[in-house]
């Protein structure tokens, strides 16, 4: 018997167990995770950040959506971490925390200040440690304002030791078409291009399982390979979980925290959902919950790719060079040192706005308060990634390529999480349904002519030979291009979300207690009201060092 039983550990999860074992009133407290432990030795260096979810199939669940109608009916990968871990084992590491004004709206929509921007900065400073010393030329380009950030917590966020130049071409190009550089990402004002820090410390990732589960107190208990297949109740109490055919159970609470496709997957197989959907699978109904399983967001993102002149980067020729791989790996192995320790070492992101999708018909016809929000000084419809490997499968690795990403923020299309049955072993059926809301469309096609523009500037198309998969710029042929080659960010929320006691389409509470019933809370994305306008796993450490504060005080733990 155990006091505590948290599913899943991804950063939320990770994070949540640590410190609720870390309180002064040393629960018990076990950590159940579905995958294996990770092998640290080449899965965790950050020059394969790009890679890591196909080269590590075991850490990986390997979801697939379903055919998604407005994407010309293909399905998209999905992946999602599986090992401890969770997605920070094969994500791409990029840390970005978001929008000041996307944490004070979840604030006022779910009427809790806890989830403020001031309260996420004093709870994010117990977790981050940025490495601040940056090189006086890449301090042109990056300069974090220390007030807002931690310097001695687990989770490392470093910059690039060496800032290879023709990013700097490109975050120079940004300043001449009105796009902007910014400093500091995570200042609480995303706007503009800048050089993005990522998880990572001496060229290696840096995972929740890294930051919060080595050198373990006695009484957090970490069991891997153990796949949490139903929550166990008496009536409306939760009082333990299935896993791999053993019951497991907890004196005061189960947390899940197994992300946004699992979480839901997880309760909908322990009866927890929309009624007439457990009934059609056979499935008894513990708590009908209409919630569990729908609104589900994600960023949606395609990519355009240029044939370059002049190969600036290096990537191709050494990849492409089986003795040179080999012997980077021994170099980087023996003294973390060589070109594994420069390549991705970071990326240039940025996020912007798009004024004139506010003069739309599709931006007039949302909600007034999605309207108010999106016009708020620091939240972005659009971002770029344009430092990054080419992404097709058609690319020539012996030649170079300028690859620029490009995603939509403040999506409106919805989809869902749903049973394929009611066996734990198959798949849930995960349907984002990207693309399906004019809004998005409308954000899609101003985000692509943006692109077009910066790639055309004197600074950027200078070692541009010829297009290589380009989209043309009318409204059709740029929907057309989305339509072929959008694919998920992998950034799925909202799934068991949060919200207001009168809002028929939340599941939780503030406090992260599922409605309706007893000893029984979700801690993960799948917990917030909107997806933040960022890439995710900050929110995620965010939601776990907020959960458990709450949990902390709730049972009086550091009394």
């Amino acid at each position: 018997m155990h006091d505590f039983i948290v599913v899943g550990s991804g950063p939320a999860g990770s994070c949540l167990a640590r410190r609720l074992a870390d309180s002064k009133g040393t629960p018990k407290v076990l950590l159940l995770e579905a995958g294996p432990p990770v092998d640290g030795t080449n899965a965790n260096i950050l020059a394969e950040r790009w890679t890591s979810f196909m080269q590590y199939p075991d850490n990986n669940w390997g979801y697939d959506t379903v055919p998604q109608k407005h994407a010309d009916n293909r399905t998209i990968n999905y992946s999602r971490g599986k090992g401890l871990g969770g997605s920070t084992s094969i994500n791409m590491c990029a840390w970005t925390v978001g929008p000041q004004d996307d944490y004070d709206e979840w604030a006022n929509l779910v009427g809790d200040s806890s989830f403020s921007w001031g309260n996420a900065v004093r709870l994010r400073k117990k977790h981050e440690s940025v490495d601040s010393n940056l090189s006086e030329s890449h301090r042109k380009y990056a300069r974090p304002d220390m007030s807002v950030h931690g310097t001695d917590g687990p989770v490392r966020i470093e910059y690039a030791k060496v800032l290879e130049a023709p990013m700097t071409a490109q975050l120079d190009a940004a300043k001449h078409v009105g796009l902007g550089v910014n400093l500091d990402i995570n200042s609480g004002n995303p706007l503009g291009l800048a050089s993005c820090p990522a998880t990572s410390r001496s060229g290696r990732r840096i995972t929740s399982a890294e930051a919060f589960l080595t050198n373990v107190p006695s009484n957090l208990t970490i069991i891997t390979n153990a796949q949490v297949t139903k929550v166990i109740f008496e009536g409306a109490r939760a009082t333990g979980v299935l896993a791999g055919g053993w019951e497991y159970l907890a004196s005061k609470e189960v947390i899940l925290s197994a992300g946004a496709v699992d979480t839901p997957k997880i309760l909908l197989l322990s009866g927890v959902g929309p009624k007439n959907d457990l009934a059609e699978l056979g499935i008894p109904c513990v708590h009908n919950l209409s919630g569990v399983g729908n609104s589900l967001e994600d960023h949606y993102f395609t990519s355009a790719m240029w044939e370059e002149k002049e190969n600036l980067r290096g990537w191709n020729t050494f990849y492409g060079d089986s003795a040179k791989v080999k012997a980077g790996y021994e170099q980087f192995a023996k003294d973390g040192t060589g070109p594994l320790s420069i390549f991705f070492a970071t990326t240039a992101i940025g996020f912007f706005k798009a004024d004139e999708v506010l003069d739309s018909q599709e931006f007039a016809d949302l909600p007034k308060q999605a309207q108010e929000h999106i016009k708020r000084p620091t939240v972005p419809l659009w971002e770029m990634s344009c430092w990054i490997p080419p992404f097709s499968p058609l690319a020539d690795p012996k030649l170079s390529y300028l690859t620029v990403a490009f995603f939509l923020h403040c999506p409106q299309s919805r989809g869902t999480i749903k049973l394929a049955s009611a066996d734990p072993e198959d798949a849930p059926l995960v349907d984002p349904n990207f693309f399906s809301h004019p809004f998005d469309r409308r954000c899609a096609i101003a985000a692509t002519r943006r692109v077009l523009d910066f790639v055309g500037t004197p600074k950027m198309s200078e070692n541009i030979k010829q297009p290589f998969l380009v989209p043309g710029r009318t409204d059709e042929e740029i929907l057309s291009f989305w339509q072929q080659y959008g694919i998920s960010t992998w950034h799925p929320s909202c799934t068991v979300k949060m919200g207001k006691a009168d809002d028929p389409d939340a599941c939780l509470d503030t406090d992260f207690r599922v409605r309706g019933l007893q000893n029984l809370r979700v801690a993960d994305m799948s917990a917030t009201p909107f997806l933040p306008n960022c890439h995710t796993q900050a929110c995620a450490y965010f939601i776990g060092e907020c959960a458990a504060e709450k949990i902390i005080a709730e049972h009086k733990l550091d009394a």
